[in-house]
């Protein structure tokens, strides 16, 4: 009887751990996610669903590692623009911290250089997008925001699509009337230089 009793009880155990989402999924090596493309990230979306998977993503960050938090890899990544990482960042967004959520509106607004039609596409479905064409930049120089404004206004002009052109226009209008010094925080000009 016993014996039944462990077979049964190992079984229900299996059972649940297959139920719960994420339950059997391990920790993903930072290593792993620079590897990783848009496609097999959004498998990691798709299978265990946007929540779970962001909360897989940073449970495991150990302030004190000397490796990248994944969410930093993310980021990296979806500043590149390519379209399935601004989607993947569209469907995770609503799900992160304070921290990753800042960083993805940095990253999203990085990605508007990168791949302007992209990122205007997407404006509009997701409030992190909504702020592409402002300067979500934490602790930047003028010299910084500055630069970005000139080069995503060099990005937008390359956007030729007429089912863009609103949202092209209302976002160069964001960069201009954007004042830099309000959105860096920062007094005077500095000779820092951006990466």
């Amino acid at each position: 009887m016993t014996s039944l009793w462990l077979l049964i009880s190992g079984a229900l155990v299996m059972l649940f751990a297959a139920w719960v989402p994420g339950a059997s999924a391990q920790s993903m090596t930072p290593s792993e996610l620079r590897n990783m493309s848009a496609a097999d990230f959004q498998r990691h979306i798709d299978a265990e669903g946007a929540r779970e998977f962001v909360h897989r993503l940073i449970k495991d960050i150990d302030p004190h590692s000397p490796e990248e938090p994944n969410y930093d890899i993310v980021l990296e990544h979806v500043a590149e623009g390519s379209n399935g990482w601004l989607h993947a960042a569209a469907q995770i967004a609503p799900f992160t911290d304070a921290t990753f959520s800042q960083g993805l509106r940095v990253a999203i607004a990085d990605a508007l250089v990168a791949n302007p039609a992209g990122v205007l596409k997407l404006i509009g479905t997701e409030e992190h997008f909504d702020e592409a064409c402002g300067y979500p930049f934490v602790r930047q120089t003028e010299t910084y925001m500055l630069q970005h404004r000139r080069e995503a206004l060099a990005a937008l002009k390359k956007v030729q699509q007429p089912a863009l052109a609103a949202k092209k226009e209302s976002c160069r209008k964001s960069l201009m009337d954007t004042p830099t010094t309000t959105a860096s925080g920062v007094s005077s000009p500095s000779t820092e230089t951006r990466n």
